[in-house]
């Protein structure tokens, strides 16, 4: 198998030639690995023999993007989403969002415009195969977009599109906490915030499929949960933003593209609500949050794949607790509906030699073996 009828296989529930694998790694794990015997010229996805190839859509208002100040360590800079960010350079750490341009409706009034897709062909793409997240570079026109992803398609791998989902975009340029007031006082407005910004997203995958940039998947990233529960209450989300999953879910199974979601934390209570959008796979299952990906498989069962589940702190921990994971998780992708990897992404702290062993190890027990 290729790797892309490699995780087509595990979406159908079918048994797959060998472990799914993908991975998600923080700005600083790679350059560390690569001070730790890593060759520097191999691409990671190469070098792990991954299965996923990334494209990212730009779904933001596009506000001017620009450096603020760069000095000890950290870098502030006012991002095209709507709001200045301070954060490590070179690294993945704690972020600061500050000064969100929607301060009130007249600015959301004035704001939304931006949330259009520009029908000027000599207009800077919407998608890149850089992630939008710190995306200081400018954005390529179209025909260079276009290249970019046949490059991917050419790897055989699982071409997967990237974006926001409608809350956290919204938050992004209106504040988290100001949006979480929003919904108590004008959930009209919110309603509005989420309508207006997947109509831009289903503008973006139109515009792609029309250029025969047509992805496997379409994953939503949208943090709805911490430890315990959901940052906003079930019946919240069902009255005001799930109308707008809803019709992103649709134009995906209209146009035969696998809806997949990442949402950290505890969102068990919409689970069942965004299979019937026709959600195909979950990521990441933090374990801190108390999923067991083997659990789920019992309460599922062919209904949703899962990606990810694999403790960090045991990746850091002592091997034989790994191992332990491992030898639990694994086995139920032999029949399809599991992707192999973190719970959430993956540290510098984790070393290169413990992450080679336990790919090693993952991939020795989906054939029911072990390495000893």
């Amino acid at each position: 198998m290729t790797s892309r009828e490699r995780v087509r296989a595990a979406l159908d529930f079918q048994p797959p030639d060998q472990l799914p694998c993908h991975e998600m790694f923080w700005d600083d794990t790679i350059p560390t690995w690569q001070q730790q015997g890593m060759p520097a010229d191999v691409h990671p996805s190469d070098y792990f023999g991954l299965d996923i190839a990334w494209m990212y859509l730009d779904t933001s208002p596009q506000c001017p993007q620009r450096q603020l100040r760069r000095e000890g360590g950290y870098i502030t800079y006012q991002d095209r989403y709507g709001c200045t960010i301070t954060k490590p350079v070179d690294k993945t750490g704690s972020l600061d969002f500050k000064d969100h341009v929607t301060t009130d409706r007249n600015a959301w009034e004035k704001l939304k415009p931006q949330l259009t897709l520009s029908p000027d062909p000599n207009a800077p793409a919407r998608i890149d195969d850089a992630s939008y997240f710190a995306h200081m570079d400018p954005y390529p026109d179209w025909p260079t977009a276009q290249r970019k992803y046949r490059a991917l398609r050419d790897t055989n791998r699982y071409v997967l599109f990237r974006a926001y989902g409608p809350w956290n975009a919204a938050w992004r340029h209106r504040g988290m906490e100001q949006l979480m007031m929003d919904l108590i006082e004008s959930p009209d407005w919110v309603q509005d915030m989420a309508e207006t910004y997947q109509s831009l997203v289903i503008a973006i995958l139109r515009k792609c499929l029309d250029m025969d940039m047509r992805p496997d998947g379409f994953i939503m990233f949208e943090d709805l949960g911490w430890k315990k529960s959901m940052l906003i209450s079930p019946q919240a989300w069902r009255r005001y933003l799930l109308p707008s999953v809803q019709r992103v879910g649709q134009f995906l199974r209209d146009n035969r593209i696998d809806f997949w979601t990442h949402s950290d934390g505890a969102i068990e209570p919409i689970i069942d609500d965004l299979i019937e959008c026709g959600l195909k796979l979950l990521n990441p299952l933090e374990t801190a949050a108390g999923l067991n990906v083997v659990e789920m498989r019992r309460r599922y069962g062919k209904r949703l794949a899962f990606w990810g589940n694999i403790s960090v702190t045991n990746m850091l921990g002592p091997k034989e607790a790994l191992r332990a994971e491992i030898h639990q998780k694994v086995p139920i992708a032999r029949q399809g509906g599991y992707i192999f990897g973190s719970d959430h992404s993956v540290p510098p702290q984790v070393s290169f030699e413990r992450y080679r062993w336990m790919l090693a190890e993952a991939r020795a027990c989906f054939l029911g073996k072990t390495q000893g």
